[in-house]
């Protein structure tokens, strides 16, 4: 048993080592289970016999040997890993490889919009075993193929990595992306978040609780490359169970282009600074924005048709400095967004919100109620000004909606967040964004969720 189990892990190890060469699996191969497909369970079946794990046989063990020797053994196990995850010898997806994401998304292959479920577990172990290496979130950024485009006729789902250039099998459907906003105000300081590592375990379990996959990180630009090493250490946590970390910042002044300089292009530069500086698994995977310019009053943004131009300028240049530094960026807006449109150089009258997601890849709709169909009203119907509802305007862009609920207490009233539900009942925001999920289906791969914020989801938890 010692010996068969140090065999697989050494035929293992090698395939992460040596250069990879494609391995495909024709019809009826690596089907070891007799069920009519090839999939992660046939390479559990296989690795469960190899251990020689009691009451484990296998309907067809012809169909594991991929290394036509007439018998399995670790080198079949690292074969049929190879094969589940490379698309089959002159698959159409061949055109992909090589191509850059840009190519990709002008010829109609692949989504503008990232892959909007999380990268973890046999589908992380996948990539990962293809890649020879582990995930950086600071460059591996994955996007669906639409294989209807591509010229592919089965159910089979597969995924680009803009970094790699290559293709991977989507072998398992994982949680869909969560997120929430983690202001390190006076309570992550009292509570001692940054700084204690018992906290901080204690802290991200509780995310995990809320199904959280991505945390916004509030900390300035220039702290961000000061304090390298307190940051490097919650990332490095967070990474450990799938969770990618981006910057958190934004000032409600941040609109004119005299303010670029500070808003745009030293935050970006300062994640690079910080992710070229640490390790890999410690690194940032982008940057938030939280730039409530319609609250600032001295820009009167509801009746100032300039101030909204404003606003689609500052996003288009984010977004364009965020690309050239191969980051990802996402734009907290407020849920009546679609409501107002602008005037573009030309007099051309434009809808706010659909001109936002043509430019950027994901926005974050505040859609603040305490209800799962009082959410759903706010983007699934169409609002007064607007041609489309907020997710028709992000389906048809090409554009991730990330649906934000408020979990935090506020003097807005208790109609605005799940607060007072949630400490009724710990969890309750959880099966509230799973009613949200079903009715919401047909968008499952343009929306998320996120959840503001992540200390009152902590101090929710304590009391579990």
């Amino acid at each position: 048993m010692k010996k068969t189990l140090a065999m697989i892990f050494a035929f293992l190890l090698a395939a992460y080592s040596m250069p990879y060469s494609p391995v495909s699996a024709t019809e009826g191969k690596g089907d070891v289970n007799a069920d009519g497909k090839f999939s992660t369970a046939d390479i559990v079946s296989l690795q469960k016999w190899l251990l020689a794990e009691s009451n484990t046989k296998l309907a067809d063990w012809q169909a594991g040997d991929f290394s036509a020797d007439e018998k399995l053994d670790a080198q079949d196990l690292c074969l049929m890993r190879q094969a589940l995850v490379s698309p089959a010898e002159n698959s159409p997806l061949e055109k992909l490889v090589g191509m850059t994401y840009a190519d990709a998304v002008q010829n109609g292959y692949i989504s503008k919009s990232e892959y909007n479920y999380q990268i973890a577990g046999e589908l992380k172990s996948a990539i990962e075993e293809k890649m020879g290496r582990p995930l950086d979130y600071s460059v591996d950024r994955f996007y669906l193929v639409h294989s209807d485009a591509i010229g592919l006729s089965d159910t089979t789902q597969y995924l680009y990595n803009a970094a790699t250039k290559d293709v991977y099998v989507v072998n398992t459907e994982t949680n869909m992306n969560r997120a929430t906003w983690y202001w390190k105000g006076s309570k992550a300081a009292l509570y001692g978040i940054d700084n204690n590592t018992t906290v901080q375990n204690q802290f991200l379990d509780a995310m995990e609780f809320y199904g959280i996959t991505e945390i916004y990180y509030s900390i300035g630009a220039n702290k961000l490359v000061n304090n390298a090493d307190m940051v490097a250490t919650f990332v490095k946590n967070a990474y450990a169970r799938n969770m990618k970390v981006y910057l958190l910042t934004g000032e409600k002044t941040w609109l004119y282009e005299d303010t670029y300089q500070t808003a745009i292009y030293r935050v970006f530069d300062r994640v690079e600074e910080y992710n070229q500086s640490v390790d890999a698994d410690a690194r940032i995977a982008g940057v938030s924005y939280d730039v409530e310019v319609w609250t600032n009053s001295e820009f009167n943004w509801k009746n100032n048709d300039s101030a909204r131009y404003q606003q689609i300028k500052f996003i288009e240049t984010a977004q364009k400095y965020a690309d050239s530094k191969n980051l990802s960026v996402s734009y907290c807006l407020p849920f009546w967004i679609p409501r107002y449109t602008y005037t573009d150089d030309d007099g051309t009258v434009k809808n706010v919100y659909d001109t936002i997601t043509k430019i950027s890849n994901n926005t974050i709709l505040m859609a603040y109620r305490d209800s799962a169909s009082a959410v759903e009203k706010l983007v699934a119907q169409v609002q007064t000004g607007a041609e489309k509802s907020a997710l028709d305007y992000a389906e048809s862009n090409d554009c991730n909606l990330e649906i934000a609920l408020q979990a935090a207490e506020t003097s807005e009233g208790d109609h605005v967040t799940f607060y007072e539900e949630e400490k009724e009942h710990v969890g309750y925001i959880n099966s509230a964004i799973a009613e949200m999920q079903s009715d919401l289906a047909e968008y499952r791969y343009r929306t998320t969720f996120a959840i503001h914020q992540a200390i009152p989801l902590y101090e929710h938890y304590l009391t579990k």
